[in-house]
């Protein structure tokens, strides 16, 4: 079989699972090692702030990609540098921080 649908890749690794497969490190959504980009833990951070500022109001990452487009001219938090990631991250806090006072 050289083709496999959404139903059959479930039904497949359905099967590993049982059958004992197990991952050997959990990979997670950190786009791998990538020097110059933005670290895990930094992406992670990212979340967790944009979540804490939309209030539970967070609908997954487009509204995140549309304030990255308009602040650091990047679509999605993959093409985050290292270098950006701190400022990204500070102006979150600074955002999070004049919500909670207004």
């Amino acid at each position: 079989m050289t083709e496999l649908d959404g139903d059959g890749f479930e039904a497949m690794m359905g099967l590993f699972e049982y059958l004992g497969f197990r991952p050997l490190v959990s990979q997670g959504p950190s786009y791998g090692a990538r020097p110059g980009m933005a670290s895990f833990a930094q992406i992670k951070l990212i979340r967790a702030l944009w979540r804490e500022y939309t209030l539970g109001s967070y609908t997954g990452e487009a509204e995140l990609n549309r304030w990255l487009e308009c602040c650091f001219k990047i679509s999605s938090l993959r093409f985050l540098t290292a270098a950006a990631a701190p400022k990204a991250i500070t102006a979150l806090k600074a955002m999070k921080a004049r919500s909670r006072a207004a």
